[in-house]
């Protein structure tokens, strides 16, 4: 195990030299103002042969948005005696670099600094990619046949809910039910939790109709901002009493009912809008059903409509249910306890988040998932960086955990001197 995890050490360069290599070639769907993730694929796909693997497929979502009509996610396979499979999947695109002004570093640069690796996608989810693709090399290296097979999975489309990414790759019936399934896009610094629940997703449009009139004679019109406001306020405070549970696994512990984007309405200031559009960002305990949330929230737009005379429509313009939280006891959780513990020295926790990875929909078809990285949390930030060092400590826990599971007993551990 100590010889396995030198030469993971030993690819330090080499992962510095691919990740710069991938973080230059934009990757971001079209939510985030790109042409999908296509070449960068490609890059992924030539890197998977050239690490070792011989087995590796492009699989296609099709979307006519993109100019390839495609949103590629790439699986390669190290088949072993048994069909039964270890996923690491991680996702290949990222969000836009936003104000390039808020940036020290080019954001598609791969800038190298103080121990830092500098780019739009580093952390999210690069790190995960090239740290999953050379823990498996290091395996690859030994020429040893695997007990289970050895699967990757760089998928598209996670940052804009996944429909082209590991949503299409599920249904097309690609993994199996006896698989295990590690996906790395979540943590902390010192790699002392695991992620083994998420709350569910939704996300409301509020739309306020009033009557357009003069600043000077408001009462001539009807003011859809100040309905607005005072239906944003009080439809938050309704939810937050409608659904107060909280639970320890997660953090927050209970759940959020956030206004957020609002979209502007009038050019000049001596205008009474007619209109005001705005949305809430919603992460919901598991315990609850997304459905009677919505309603909820019509009720009460219901009720300002009937006190203020404004027309109100309130939208689910999406929603993700949470699938059943992982176990914390079996197979796939013992294994990554133990690799985090061989490398880095702690006993990880089991936690809930708020955020959204592609375990979650490995849950909703009833497939655990583990979800596990060091991370400083630079996701969607100016600035994003990895941790070199992070870069390399993850590969090593991967390698650990792939050797474990799939090479059983194949990896001995140095026995201490008496």
């Amino acid at each position: 195990m100590d010889e396995l995890l030198s030469s993971v050490e030993n690819y330090r360069d080499d992962m510095i030299k691919q990740m710069t290599a991938m973080l230059r070639i934009p990757a971001m769907g079209p939510e985030n103002g790109g042409q999908g993730e296509d070449e960068r694929a490609r890059f992924i796909h030539d890197l998977l042969h050239h690490i070792g693997f011989v087995d590796v497929e492009t699989i296609g979502a099709p979307d006519p948005r993109v100019p390839s009509g495609v949103r590629p996610s790439v699986i390669a396979r190290r088949k072993g005696r048994s069909e039964r499979t270890v996923w690491i999947v991680s996702h290949s695109d990222t969000v836009s670099p936003g104000d390039l002004k808020a940036w020290s570093y080019p954001p598609f640069d791969g800038t190298v600094a103080d121990g830092k690796l500098y780019g739009r996608g580093s952390e999210d989810n690069g790190q995960a990619v090239i740290s999953s693709l050379f823990a498996a090399r290091a395996l690859l290296d030994t020429k040893l046949e695997p007990e289970c097979s050895i699967g990757l999975a760089v998928v598209a489309d996670e940052e804009a809910g996944s429909d082209f990414g590991i949503k299409y790759l599920i249904r097309q019936g690609l993994f199996g039910k006896n698989d295990l399934f590690y996906v790395p896009d979540a943590g902390e610094a010192d790699g002392s939790v695991i992620e083994v629940a998420e709350k569910s997703i939704i996300w409301l449009k509020v739309l306020v109709k009033g009557k357009q009139v003069h600043a000077s004679t408001p009462k001539k019109g009807l003011n859809a901002l100040r309905v607005g406001s005072e239906l944003m306020v009080f439809l938050a405070d309704q939810l937050a009493g409608h659904f107060p549970a909280e639970d320890d696994l997660f953090y927050p512990s209970g759940s959020t009912f956030e206004p957020t984007k609002r979209l502007a309405n009038v050019e000049n200031i001596n205008t009474v809008p007619g209109e005001d559009e705005f949305y809430f960002d919603i992460r919901l305990l598991p315990q609850y059903d997304p459905e009677e949330v919505v309603k909820v929230a019509k009720d009460v737009g219901k009720l300002f409509e009937k006190r203020t005379g404004a027309a109100i429509e309130i939208e689910a313009i999406r929603i993700d249910p949470a699938g059943k939280a992982s176990s914390v006891d079996g197979e796939g959780a013992r294994a990554l306890i133990a690799a985090v513990r061989r490398v880095l020295g702690v006993r990880p926790s089991m936690t809930g988040i708020g955020g959204q990875t592609c375990a979650n929909w490995f849950r909703q078809v009833g497939l655990d998932a583990y979800v596990w990285e060091t991370l400083d949390e630079m996701a969607h930030q100016a600035n994003e960086y990895t941790r070199i060092d992070n870069l390399v400590n993850d590969a090593k826990v991967f390698a650990a955990l792939l050797a474990n599971l799939c090479y059983p007993g194949a990896f001995k551990e140095t026995q201490p001197e008496y």
